[in-house]
């Protein structure tokens, strides 16, 4: 995470305001002195629903303000940071309007020095969660929550400054690459320096960056001083870099880590040796604060996921908190992390064809904006080894293939130093669209959803099922092969339910039967799999209060949306637990 000097958090408590007919505009509901005494109190980040209760299946806009007292020094830039916002956010600080955000789940910021006073000021955040053709999340098979859902901030910078670092090891190097803007109108003699941890380097240099422009500053020091990074022993560094010139004094500091990551004959490499991917998919959801920032239990739950032997977890189907980020990094979980472009033509209850195929130019320019933000964000997390592009979009489209595969070779632009790739679900991986090999030739993991056993097994549970399991694994993966030489094959989802829903299901036995039948045929034929879910997760509500899969929680998960453990859990800790050991042989 990008730590900075000079920052001022803006949560805690605010006011909040349901406005079910979106007449606060009209109203001035952004104005210092209307009447708030009927408005309640919210604790940001939070969620409509965390906020007022009856909004579990509103769509629709409410209003959030707080006064505080701020004092920033003079001839600097003042910068309002939101981390996440879902998924409109409509921006006023003293009765100004600052400006405009769509999108949920990824940061964004405005200067608003013209904007502040020194002493008393008032935000005002006018938030919209109903989804528009276009934007992203473009559908969702989870609760969408509207909010505020995660951290806002105040920080300042002289106006010329450091805007990312980038560490990333480059063969028998360690490359920092500092980009930095001079927003003045002048050019800026700048010193630029590292100071990283542990090690003695200490780099630094002398640049001149011409007026409103941007420059990336590289320096580089030997690798062979640093220990790579691996889920055993996930070795952490810091930097601290700092940049002086005639506008002041930037200070920024950053952790990561250094390993080397390669796609080679089917098998996944990490630092020159193979790694066996096992693990969950996990929503960013709690039973506390729903998607809103739960930093309590995102630890707890890693930790669970590390004790279950389990390596790796798939972050769907967003990008998830940074603090979720850092957790992994230092417990040594491998992170499969995706935008929100998810189920694009896909039929559910509030669904428009027309609308949703006349917008897929502007759910393009979005996914490439988010895949931009999410890569800048997140790059020197060591944790992260794939950027997914989209999750079980309607590949019978040619519009969509053909928007995945741009999006696949937009991350390879921005960062090869990890896999691109895209999640197909099974009824186009293997129900003809394939068979010219062109679904995954941009991609550099073959990332399928394939729950073999669901599909297939009956009330009664035996031998047959795992014969079937293993002979469609003998079946489709040297077809893989054949038209995809050397790429891996990663399995996202695959899982069972525990309790009734319109798919008909039954039990924490089942549960576990199907869970072992599958694990058991892909071990040994697959480069890695993720179980569907870590944990019971929200679903979706239509704006009529129905739920879209016949239940107000997913139960896919092994443990309960509350974080009780199922019957599943002593099964694939035991399971992760054999497999592991046979790895170290």
């Amino acid at each position: 995470m990008l730590k900075r000097k000079n920052t001022f958090t803006l949560d805690g408590t605010w006011k909040f305001m349901l406005d079910r007919h979106d007449s606060g505009g009209e109203n001035g509901f952004m104005l210092k002195n209307i009447d708030t005494s009927l408005w309640r109190e919210a604790e940001i980040p939070c969620t409509y629903e965390k906020a007022a209760q009856e909004c579990g299946a509103y769509r629709g806009t409410v209003w959030f303000r707080k006064n505080f007292t701020a004092n920033f020094e003079e001839n600097y830039l003042v910068w309002l940071e939101f981390l996440a916002v879902n998924f409109r956010a409509d921006i006023w600080i003293n009765e100004k309007s600052v400006g405009t955000h769509i999108g949920g789940y990824i940061p964004f910021k405005f200067e608003v020095s013209s904007y502040l006073n020194n002493g008393e000021n008032l935000i005002v955040v006018r938030v919209n969660n109903r989804m528009i053709p276009g934007m992203l999340p473009n559908n969702h098979y989870w609760r969408g929550c509207g909010g505020i859902i995660r951290s806002v901030n105040l920080y300042s910078t002289p106006v010329c400054s450091i805007d990312t670092v980038k560490v990333v090891k480059n063969g028998d190097k360690v490359d920092l690459t500092a980009t930095v803007i001079n927003h003045s109108v002048s050019d800026a003699n700048i010193s630029l320096g590292h100071k990283i941890s542990v090690t003695d380097d200490t780099l630094s240099v002398s640049s001149e960056i011409p007026a409103d422009s941007a420059a990336d500053i590289k320096l580089s020091v030997p690798a062979d001083k640093y220990k790579l990074w691996t889920p055993e022993e996930p070795a952490m560094y810091s930097v601290t870099t700092t940049l002086e010139s005639e506008y002041g004094m930037d200070e920024v500091s950053v952790t990561f880590g250094v390993r080397d990551l390669e796609a080679k004959d089917g098998k996944i490499l990490l630092n020159g040796k193979e790694i066996i991917l096992r693990g969950v998919n996990r929503h960013e959801d709690s039973h506390r604060t729903g998607l809103a920032t739960d930093v309590e239990t995102s630890e707890a739950d890693f930790k669970k996921i590390k004790k279950m032997n389990a390596n790796y977890v798939r972050f769907c189907h967003y990008p998830h908190s940074e603090e979720e980020l850092d957790i992994c990094d230092r417990l040594g979980l491998v992170v499969f992390s995706e935008i929100p472009c998810n189920a694009t033509l896909h039929h559910t209850k509030e669904f428009n064809e027309a609308e949703s195929i006349k917008a897929l130019p502007q759910l393009y320019a979005n996914a490439r904006e988010a895949a931009e933000i999410m890569v800048k964000r997140d790059y020197n997390h060591p944790c992260i080894f794939f950027w997914s592009a989209s999750n079980e979009t309607n590949e019978t489209n040619a519009t969509v293939r053909e928007i995945n595969d741009a999006l696949i070779e937009y991350f390879k632009e921005f960062d090869p130093s990890r896999f691109a790739v895209h999640v197909s679900q099974g009824c186009y991986w293997h129900y003809g669209i394939n068979q010219n090999g062109d679904l995954f030739k941009h991609d550099d993991v073959i990332c399928i959803n394939a729950y073999v056993t669901a599909e297939r097994r009956g009330k009664e549970f035996g031998e047959e099922n795992y014969k079937q399991a293993k002979e469609f694994w003998d079946r489709f993966i040297p077809e893989f092969n054949e038209k995809y030489p050397g790429k891996p094959i990663l399995v996202t989802e695959f899982g069972y339910p525990t309790t009734n829903t319109r798919d008909s299901v039954h039990g924490e036995r089942a549960q576990c039967e199907t869970l072992h039948c599958d694990i058991t045929s892909m071990e040994g034929r697959v480069a890695g799999y993720s179980i569907w879910h870590y944990a019971d997760h929200a679903w979706e509500i239509a704006e009529d209060s129905t739920v879209y899969f016949g239940s107000y929680v997913s139960p896919y998960g092994i443990f309960t949306r509350d974080r009780k453990p199922k019957k599943a859990v002593s099964l694939v800790t035991e399971l992760f637990g054999q497999f592991k050991e046979n790895d170290n042989k």
